[in-house]
């Protein structure tokens, strides 16, 4: 399955607040992702095979914000049923790298260079939402915090992975 870059709607600036996850917001000069960002970070999602194979979906986007989802699938459990921690640790570490590269200068690529990452609770539901938001970007090094949650066939949540992450900011190393 090849990830359409053109999944989200693009008007859809202003997510409701239980899309979005913990509610922090990233600061930006007028709250709405360029278009030129826009277009990148979907083609960078397209672009990776390891997304792709896990049928991982972008949700949505905004400055500092990068929302994805991850369908139940037997294939990716764990002995006991669970989601394996290895495709929620892509899920989240992915939202998280998304986030910052809304933010990076078009000049620049983003390389995860450390995460930190609690299962506070097993995968059982049926789909994942991992939203990564940024809390400091710097001109190297960007921090973000990422959250998975577990949305069951009712739609309640629960929050099953937290993340904190450092990301970094290297010279473009793809076209």
């Amino acid at each position: 399955m090849t990830l359409d870059p053109e999944y989200v709607d693009a008007t859809d600036q202003n997510p409701p607040p239980e899309r979005l996850g913990s509610g922090l917001e990233f600061e930006s000069p007028n709250g709405e992702l360029d278009p030129v960002i826009d277009r990148r970070v979907r083609a960078t999602i397209a672009s990776q095979s390891m997304l792709s194979t896990l049928e991982i979906k972008l949700l949505g986007l905004a400055p500092g914000r990068a929302e994805l989802e991850l369908a139940r699938r037997a294939d990716l459990c764990q002995q006991h049923g669970f989601i394996h921690a290895g495709a929620i640790t892509t899920l989240v570490d992915s939202a998280c790298g998304f986030a910052a590269l809304t933010v990076f200068p078009l000049d620049r690529d983003v390389l995860t260079v450390d995460f930190s990452l609690s299962l506070v609770a097993p995968a059982t539901q049926e789909k994942f939402i991992a939203v990564g938001s940024v809390l400091r970007n710097g001109r190297t090094l960007t921090t973000c915090r990422g959250e998975v949650f577990g949305v069951a066939a009712d739609g309640s949540r629960k929050v099953v992975a937290l993340m904190q992450a450092t990301m970094m900011a290297v010279t473009t190393l793809s076209d």
